[in-house]
């Protein structure tokens, strides 16, 4: 979902009913969780771990309440911040493939 473009990601958090942005951090959290598990089972390469972390890091930088407006349904649409991550998610999907 963080690959996606701000107004498809829009679209999914109204298809989910999520009012919430940061839906979008939380669910990469849960696979991102996953994602020594898989390597180690070999369902994942690791070349993708370093741009998942940084991934996390970039996001964990964008929290708290000094950056409540990142977390606005129209920030995703707008901020740069944004995105970043669809940059770094996209190249993380092009290393997983």
């Amino acid at each position: 979902m963080l690959a996606l473009e701000g107004d498809a990601q829009i679209a999914w958090l109204g298809e989910k009913g999520l009012p919430l942005v940061d839906e979008l951090a939380l669910e990469f959290d849960d696979g991102f969780r996953l994602v020594p598990t898989f390597i180690e089972r070999g369902w994942l390469n690791a070349t993708a771990l370093p741009v998942l972390a940084e991934i996390d890091q970039h996001l964990s930088f964008m929290s708290g309440e000094h950056n409540a407006g990142l977390w606005q349904v129209e920030a995703l649409a707008r901020r740069t911040e944004w995105n970043q991550v669809r940059m770094l998610a996209r190249t993380a999907l092009t290393l997983l493939a």
